[in-house]
């Protein structure tokens, strides 16, 4: 079941149309070959990109994150993180442009499975907050095989990208819902049915869907569509991760438990815990969060900390 549109290659551009023939093109290569090369191609990025945008927004949110952390530290996760997200890239077109199966061979570990199991079980509904950490993608499959979702879906900019997504999610028995008002509804209603539903609780929200809640120690516009589910629904909280092994050895997914603080009825309080949540998981593995998003291009304070120095 899908609630979003897809789309004919009649409808994309030719500049879409070839994102999409390069995204399927990549799906046909070994996993292992990607990683790679998308080790391979960060690095002449690094080389020569070290005053690049990209890298420019990765240092802020570093340093806004851990202002007690070194220059060197920093630096030497800000490499590490430009590697993994450009592995991440090419390990989620794989996923993306193959079976269900494929993904789920590459599961090797699952870590505190019955955290999921217990959860299902209380019969309240479940939201698992997933972080844009790690492979997320590949959890798909894994869930697939275990509980019908709902994944909440924002389209991104580039039309040929979607439609291999939406590709790849009419695979499963996953219910993609749009992130407006209308999907909000959905997952609602899918919680009061006992649904299991996965919601990325970090991008920054819309004018109307956010509240500041502290983001290590920095308050920034965050998301209360979780807080508000729990709070109107009572169903359980879990967290979910997936990581890549050394050596192009697959994935392991990590279940956890929220803050607890996710549950009180404050939205606010909510709120500060959700985000407070997030950074447990990014501390686990702090190169792989996907640092190059603008997590903070709308703080309290009004500064536009992303804006670099006139020189």
């Amino acid at each position: 079941m899908n609630d979003i549109p897809s789309r004919t290659l009649q409808e994309l551009s030719g500049k879409e149309r070839f994102y999409l023939r390069l995204l399927r093109f990549f799906s046909r290569l070994p996993l292992g070959f990607l990683q790679r090369m998308g080790a391979f191609i960060a690095g002449i990025a690094i080389l020569v990109g070290q005053n690049s945008k990209t890298a420019h927004t990765v240092r802020r949110n570093l340093e806004l994150c851990f202002p007690e952390q070194t220059p060197e530290w920093r630096e030497r996760i800000l490499r590490e993180n430009i590697v993994s997200t450009a592995m991440t890239a090419l390990e989620m077109a794989k996923t993306w442009g193959s079976p269900p199966a494929y993904s789920l061979a590459q599961i090797k570990a699952v870590h505190d499975e019955h955290i999921f199991h217990a959860a299902i079980a209380a019969g309240r509904g479940t939201i698992a907050i997933v972080p844009h950490f790690g492979t997320w993608e590949f959890m798909n499959a894994w869930l697939n095989e275990r509980v019908p979702s709902i994944i909440m879906y924002k389209p991104g900019k580039d039309k040929g990208v979607d439609t291999f997504v939406l590709e790849a999610r009419s695979r499963l028995s996953a219910t993609l819902v749009p992130a407006d008002e209308r999907g909000v509804k959905a997952l609602f209603k899918g919680l009061r049915q006992n649904r299991f539903c996965a919601i990325l609780p970090d991008h920054v929200p819309h004018d109307n869907g956010g509240i500041f809640a502290p983001f290590f120690g920095v308050s920034t516009w965050t998301g209360v569509m979780v807080p508000k589910l729990v709070g109107r629904t009572g169903c359980r909280v879990v967290v979910m991760a997936c990581l890549r092994r050394s050596g192009g050895d697959g994935f392991e997914i990590f279940f956890s438990e929220p803050d607890p603080a996710i549950y009180s009825e404050d939205v606010a309080t909510s709120t500060a815990a959700m985000n407070r949540t997030v950074e447990n998981v990014i501390l686990t593995e702090p190169a792989q969060y996907q640092w190059t998003y603008k997590r903070f291009k709308k703080v309290e304070s009004g500064e536009d900390v992303y804006a670099r120095p006139r020189r």
